[in-house]
């Protein structure tokens, strides 16, 4: 079994430096900590996580709450928090609230029972003062994907409204005037600044926002399927030349819907979204997306908290943006 003083000893540190990065109770130079992290991997030193708890007080339990576990995205978002914490000692409890607000509050509350020393949160709830009764009852609280504007608490996100903007000016620029969005409930941050970015981009370009064009697809796959469908019967004298799709599921229930109704992409109806599907180098077309760099956004969110618990950070509030590209494929027709 590998001991702390091995770790100390690959990593040219004492032991008191290893301990203290993987307690976070004292600070530590980013330099030494990336080290003495890399060497524990590498030996594949497994600290007493027992022995930890009852010494510096803290479960090593980091509670991960999101809205839908089935999908990739927030399974991507967990391997990159994963990657960061789970070297130092820390487990992660993943939660899914199905959308649903209730549930999401029974699950804090069940973390909070359970003491876990951090929770990072994807919120399906804009009731902002639910969630700060947590924080002001002390509990630590990350946002991930979401964000709430009167929250006081720190945040990894996407930078969803420009990333938006850049998506739908590039389809304007291809000639589509008749934009539909398969969007979801604005009730959630994330849908809420896609959709603003997405009625900017129009206004910008004068072109009007059709709203027989505008579906909720409620972010998962039957739904949205379920709304183009509806959408496409709605308005089979006058089709929208191009939809966009707010998430990856609701790409995919749109594809469904479009070939159920004998319509080809991008032939007869272009499709963009935002974040790609699964499988996406095994069909055809391949969409036009906004690359989404989950991993990235977990491993944001794991160093953020790792320099919270270590009070090697400031007390001030942090909201980090990770920036999105556009990745330009054959979904879009040129008009």
């Amino acid at each position: 079994m590998v001991t702390i003083k091995q770790v100390a000893e690959k990593a040219n540190v004492s032991t008191a430096t290893v301990s203290r990065v993987i307690n976070g109770n004292y600070p530590v130079s980013e330099k030494v900590k990336n080290k003495v992290i890399e060497t524990i991997k590498e030996l594949g030193y497994r600290p007493n996580s027992i022995a930890r708890s009852l010494k510096c007080n803290k479960t090593y339990m980091v509670g991960m709450v999101v809205p839908d576990i089935s999908n990739n995205y927030f399974m991507d978002i967990a391997r990159g928090v994963e990657s960061v914490i789970s070297p130092l000692g820390y487990s992660l409890i993943f939660c899914s609230t199905d959308e649903n607000t209730d549930k999401e509050l029974r699950l804090l509350n069940a973390l909070n029972d359970k003491r876990v020393d951090y929770v990072l949160l994807a919120s399906s709830t804009q009731e902002d003062h639910k969630l700060q009764k947590f924080i002001n009852q002390g509990m630590n609280i990350i946002m991930i994907d979401t964000s709430l504007e009167n929250l006081q608490t720190d945040s990894v996100v996407e930078d969803n409204y420009n990333a938006t903007y850049k998506l739908i000016s590039y389809v304007i620029d291809q000639g589509h005037k008749r934009i539909g969005a398969v969007n979801g409930l604005l009730s959630v941050s994330t849908a809420k600044e896609r959709y603003n970015g997405f009625c900017k981009a129009l206004e910008d370009h004068d072109i009007s926002l059709e709203q027989s064009y505008i579906v909720n697809g409620a972010y998962n796959r039957k739904k949205s399927y379920e709304e183009v469908k509806l959408m496409i019967q709605r308005n089979m004298n006058k089709l929208p030349t191009v939809l966009f799709a707010a998430n990856n599921d609701m790409a995919e229930g749109a594809m469904i819907a479009l070939k159920e109704m004998n319509l080809k992409i991008p032939d007869d109806i272009s499709l963009v979204s935002f974040g790609d599907i699964n499988l996406a180098e095994l069909i055809e077309p391949r969409l036009t997306i906004i690359s989404q760099n989950a991993v990235l956004i977990g491993q944001k969110a794991g160093e953020l908290m790792l320099k919270k618990v270590s009070g090697n950070s400031e007390n001030n509030i942090t909201k980090v943006t990770i920036p999105s590209e556009i990745i330009i494929r054959n979904s879009v027709k040129s008009i």
